[in-house]
């Protein structure tokens, strides 16, 4: 069904727009997505979608609204702007349930799970979610104090990845080491001393690669906790790389040394 909002004090676009806030998503169990390519996105994963908002529908999502129990509400510029907080909003966004995971469900003979240590920055946060699965990672941990997943940044950055990679949220550094010890993890911390150099790395099988932030690095407790270190060699004279860069690439080399490098080749 398809309904038309036109009043920024309408309940519903209220509701919608309180998700800005963590706490209103938390309470609402929801959250929005928005831009038609992140909404197909989420329409082609498990995730669950409770409402649509539009200014112009796409030509696909038009004989589907008419009969669908999922309500459409067609809405202005003005109003898509307050729900999206952005100047320039896309044209499609959708409400979605807040879903829940638990590490005892990731059950891989091997690979490698991204864990990211107090990384505040949303669009850093969404840039490695969306790199993790580009680089066939099993999944993304976020340990407690990093960007909440649900962020709108957050969820922009990742451009739909989000919904098809196991990213677990607010997980303690306790949680993480009896996650590693029942089932084989080995704890591989970037870092700048006493790291190897990734050029000279072989993953283990099973890696949790942590990554921390760009003022702090991997917390002190992390680093002595971990089995070893890495380092990216640089021979230019920036002190350091943005934190999603230096991810990629070790993210790069531990997809290639999982498949091998002809492999890589052949799935491209």
């Amino acid at each position: 069904m398809i309904k038309r909002l036109t009043s920024l004090q309408n309940e519903t676009v209220k509701k919608a727009a309180s998700l800005q806030q963590k706490k209103y998503r938390l309470r609402e169990g929801l959250f929005l997505v928005e831009g038609v390519r992140a909404v197909r996105e989420v329409r082609s994963s498990s995730w669950t979608v409770t409402a649509y908002f539009f200014t112009d529908l796409p030509e696909d999502f038009q004989k589907e609204a008419q009969g669908s129990d999922i309500p459409y509400y067609e809405v202005t510029g003005d109003i898509m702007k307050k729900l999206t907080a952005t100047e320039e909003p896309q044209s499609l966004a959708a409400l979605v349930r807040l879903k829940e995971r638990s590490l005892e469900t990731v059950h891989p003979e091997r690979g490698l799970i991204l864990v990211l240590d107090e990384i505040h920055d949303p669009g850093n946060v969404g840039t490695m979610i969306r790199t993790a699965r580009a680089m066939n990672a099993q999944g993304v941990i976020l340990l407690s104090g990093s960007a909440d997943l649900y962020n709108p940044k957050v969820v922009r950055a990742a451009m739909g990845n989000l919904f098809h990679i196991p990213v677990f949220t607010g997980i303690t550094e306790d949680a993480l080491m009896t996650f590693a010890q029942k089932a084989g993890w080995t704890l591989v911390a970037t870092a700048l001393d006493g790291a190897a150099d990734l050029r000279d790395f072989t993953y283990p099988q099973k890696t949790l690669l942590i990554m921390g932030s760009e003022a702090e690095g991997v917390s002190h407790s992390l680093l002595e906790k971990s089995a070893a270190r890495v380092k990216i060699p640089m021979l230019g004279e920036a002190e350091s790389l943005n934190v999603g860069v230096a991810a990629g690439i070790l993210l790069y080399e531990a997809m290639v040394q999982q498949i091998g490098r002809a492999s890589c080749r052949e799935r491209v």
